[in-house]
């Protein structure tokens, strides 16, 4: 049977257009620019029948993936291993970078293995962050580098093996101070 998983970021925040890396240490909200975001977000899935949304439990996930499915009937649940990781441990040695970085994509890596194995829909969609959704991509064997705003990846699971099929751009280019080299 195939499923169809569609992995997306968050919209705009206040803290990225204003040049924060804050991770999961700060609770941000949707800029105009995050909500419009969603809203075109919403046109790509309206016809993908998303049967149920896992999101991250920060806010700010939560609030594009109900724009952007607009449907009282789909599910949201939460699921705490889909919250962005913190960035302090970019500052530790080598070691322990690595470390850390292998943790986030073993705890990550865990949550889709259990939608997997525990969610029977063949239509579901993951709401998180920038590095979650890197790692979801990386954990279906696609390897991304930059991940906007409200970009979508959209994977097939077949027989035990993914394919990527496509990815979704907004097309609303927004200046996120946090995504620019410093």
């Amino acid at each position: 049977m195939k499923r169809h998983f569609y992995f997306f970021r968050h919209g705009q925040t206040n803290e990225n257009k204003s040049g924060t890396t804050y991770g999961n240490a700060l609770e941000a909200y949707l800029t105009d620019d995050g909500i419009a975001q969603a809203k075109k977000l919403g046109e790509y899935l309206s016809d993908k029948d998303i049967k149920v949304v896992y999101s991250s439990p920060l806010k700010r996930a939560i609030h594009t993936a109900e724009i952007a499915v607009n449907n009282p009937n789909v599910e949201i649940i939460t699921d705490g291993r889909l919250i962005e990781t913190t960035f302090g441990f970019w500052y530790s040695d080598g070691d322990e970078i690595q470390k850390r970085i292998n943790d986030n994509f073993n705890r990550i890596k865990s949550c889709l293995d259990d939608i997997i194995a525990k969610d029977t829909h063949t239509n579901i969609a993951i709401a998180s962050h920038g590095g979650v959704t890197r790692a979801l991509c990386y954990a279906c064997g696609e390897k991304i580098a930059e991940i906007k705003n409200c970009q979508c990846f959209h994977f097939v699971l077949d027989d035990g093996k993914w394919e990527f099929v496509d990815f979704f751009d907004t097309g609303i280019t927004v200046q996120n101070k946090s995504d620019m080299p410093k």
